[in-house]
This record gives structure tokens, sequence and C-alpha cells, in this order.
């Protein structure tokens, strides 16, 4: 991982705990199946926050995979690569 990819991850991780309202919490416990503050409606809260943020558009179908700072990194990149 590059320090751009280990930026953008901290990036999104930090959008992330802001939106859920979260002080801290490790990585490897940041992911949508082990916070109960990400919710459905805190996800699609999310997705739409790192829409405007990073000016990129997901497909619906990308929503359910989108569960974890690292995944949604590698998706943002992906997007801004096009």
């Amino acid at each position: 991982m590059s320090v751009d990819d280990t930026l953008l991850e901290t990036e999104i991780r930090d959008l992330i705990l802001r939106l859920l309202r979260l002080d801290d919490t490790p990585p490897s416990a940041l992911a949508r199946g082990h916070v109960p503050q990400w919710d459905s409606l805190k996800h699609m809260e999310i997705i739409f926050a790192l829409e405007d943020r990073y000016r990129v558009q997901f497909d619906e179908a990308e929503f359910a995979h989108l569960d974890t700072p690292a995944r949604i990194a590698a998706a943002v990149k992906k997007q801004l690569a096009t």
C-alpha cells in the first residue's frame, strides 16, 4: 500500500468515524458488520458523503461491498483512475 493509499484510507476512516459519531475504533474493527451504529441508513449517508467528498458515483450493486475503509478506498481509487 502506497502513502497515498494509506492517506486515502485514513481520510475515509475519519469520515466514517465522524458520521457514526465514534471517537476512535481500531481499524480492524471498523466494518459495517461490527459497528452497531453503521446501520442501513448510516451506510447510505456514508456513501453519499463519499460521493460528495471525492466526486465519484458508486453503482447500487457496489453498495453492499463498501463495508470497510479499505474496500471503500479501493473503490474510490478505482473511480478516480477512470
